[in-house]
């Protein structure tokens, strides 16, 4: 996981979250700043976890076929 790519989301998590501190409980800023919330949360915890094995699996190379380059 490149670092500089979850340090934005870190920053971003931040901004969202102090628009959503300042926002009237139950406001459209308010519910449209924990969506972010909850996104940016998603981005950076997809970004931790490892792949799971059948993503692995379908990414590897079938027998017999050289793997490809992710070009």
């Amino acid at each position: 996981m490149p670092e500089a790519d979850r340090a934005y989301l870190m920053i971003r998590h931040v901004e969202a979250r102090r628009r959503r501190d300042a926002a009237a409980l139950g406001s459209d800023e308010y519910r449209d700043a924990s969506i972010e919330i909850a996104s940016i949360e998603i981005d950076i915890a997809a970004m931790e976890e490892p792949p799971s094995e059948l993503a692995q699996a379908a990414a590897a190379p079938s027998p017999g076929q050289e793997p490809q380059s992710g070009h």
